[in-house]
């Protein structure tokens, strides 16, 4: 095991972290994950409760209505004042869709979907998709950064750099 982190290490020195910016096609990095942690994105969680969602702020959102709905009244979990909602879409699938706690407003993209859940914290702007997978698993643990509209991608490894999750979904 401490070869395989000593050979993550390598492998994350010598390949760069960046953020693609899929509308301009530009490269741009961002993190060094040998160092990675939800407190590198602090932000103040919020304990307001969700009240409502605006299902016509997102095009998709009434579909999963009763996935929503089942969120109403719970504090938000994600990025200071937005509550983080992911459901099942087949075997090996998590789809994910964030809510403003304050605005109710739904943020959501066909692309956001894992195979191994999420990493996320009420207090960090960071969200980790796929957390622990491996080489032999041929996916990635990717790592993003919420900025209040989209995820911008830090980075992506076939190693999850953190040993432990804990996001307290309820």
């Amino acid at each position: 095991m401490r070869w395989q982190m000593i050979g993550l290490l390598c492998l994350v020195f010598a390949l760069p972290t960046s953020r693609v910016d899929a509308a301009a096609g530009e490269v741009e990095h961002k993190v060094s994950l040998e160092t990675v942690d939800f407190s590198d994105f602090p932000v103040e969680a919020s304990d307001q409760a969700l009240e409502f969602v605006d299902f016509d702020s997102h095009r998709d959102a009434i579909s999963f209505r009763s996935r929503f709905n089942a969120q109403m009244g719970r504090p938000a979990n994600f990025a200071g004042h937005y509550r983080l909602v992911y459901w099942g879409c087949g075997t090996g699938c998590q789809q994910f869709s964030i809510v403003d706690i304050r605005t109710g407003q739904v943020s959501m993209n066909e692309a956001w979907s894992t195979s191994l859940g999420l990493c996320f914290r009420a207090d960090s702007a960071l969200l980790i998709t796929n957390p622990g997978a491996g080489e032999s698993m041929r996916m990635e643990t990717r790592y993003y950064q919420w900025d209040g509209k989209q995820l911008n991608p830090l980075a992506r490894v076939s190693m999850s750099v953190l040993e432990y999750c804990d996001s307290g979904y309820e």
